[in-house]
């Protein structure tokens, strides 16, 4: 018998989250499942929502952090929290703005119970942004697969067996990129879904915080990245008649690239992680 848990890192997303916290319910309803909800609030600085009572959610529980991490942080810091309870877990991961499409639950859970040594992903087959977003996340997918040799096409969206929990939380990388973490440690299964539109308001992703996020991500596989950028830079010296300008500007670029990964490695210390559980308001 699982208990299942509905983890959802949020960050003012307030009204949002609970029109998703409704949908749950419905879901969990259609599967004839009881559950629960753990909201990890990000230090938000809007008024918390008062939850209704749900039919088939047990218990909303919401851990307020002292500062605000940003989402991933959020996401491990949840996870280290559901480490420390000795139970047998269904864990599913949502964005608390609506954008993981719901309807998706029950394939995920389901997979899940059956497939308890694998982190069930969605995969995002359609995308709500306008077409500069897009371009610029492909970029963003293409420079991670350059410097990692993984294709990631999946979020935060995920469903796992708590016995997975070890495995993502083994090497603190789960304090970077949950999805990179996943991608390094753990067997995945895909399921595809689309990724909707915000419940409310705006993205908080902005372009900046788009880079920000890739470069999380390919400091989880820094020491492959280092390696395939020495390789890189070989082959540039190999072409380095063909075009001296064009070799130069993407031997800077890649070095710029590796000092940038070194110091996002070294501001997100292990430190940081092992303490990290102590940052939720008592």
């Amino acid at each position: 018998m699982y208990n299942y848990i509905f983890l959802l890192p949020l960050y003012n997303d307030w009204e949002s989250c609970s029109v998703l916290v409704d949908k749950i319910n419905f879901q969990m309803k259609k599967l004839n499942k009881k559950c629960e909800i753990l909201i990890i609030d990000d230090c938000s600085n809007s008024m918390q929502t008062n939850f209704l009572s749900f039919s088939n959610i047990t218990k909303i529980d919401v851990l307020s952090l002292r500062k605000n991490l940003g989402s991933q942080k959020a996401i491990s810091i949840g996870l280290q929290y559901l480490y420390k309870i000795e139970k047998k877990m269904i864990i599913t991961i949502l964005d608390s703005d609506g954008e993981d499409d719901a309807n998706k639950i029950p394939d995920m859970i389901k997979n899940a119970e059956i497939e308890e040594d694998k982190v069930i992903v969605s995969t995002r087959t359609k995308r709500q942004e306008n077409i500069l977003f897009k371009l610029l996340y492909f970029i963003h997918k293409m420079i991670t697969f350059l410097f990692s040799l993984n294709w990631i096409s999946y979020g935060n969206y995920s469903s796992f067996h708590s016995d997975q929990l070890k495995k993502i939380l083994s090497q603190k990388s789960s304090w970077l990129a949950f999805s990179a973490c996943v991608a390094k440690n753990c067997n995945i299964k895909k399921v595809k879904a689309e990724r909707k539109k915000r419940l409310d308001g705006i993205s908080k992703l902005s372009f900046l915080g788009l880079i920000f996020h890739s470069l999380r991500v390919n400091t989880v596989f820094i020491a492959r990245a280092m390696i395939l950028s020495i390789f890189y830079i070989l082959i540039l010296f190999l072409f380095f008649n063909l075009g001296y300008f064009f070799c130069i500007f993407f031997i800077f670029a890649i070095i710029v690239y590796n000092l940038l990964l070194t110091i996002t490695f070294f501001l997100n210390n292990q430190k940081s992680f092992t303490n990290s559980i102590d940052l939720i308001k008592k």
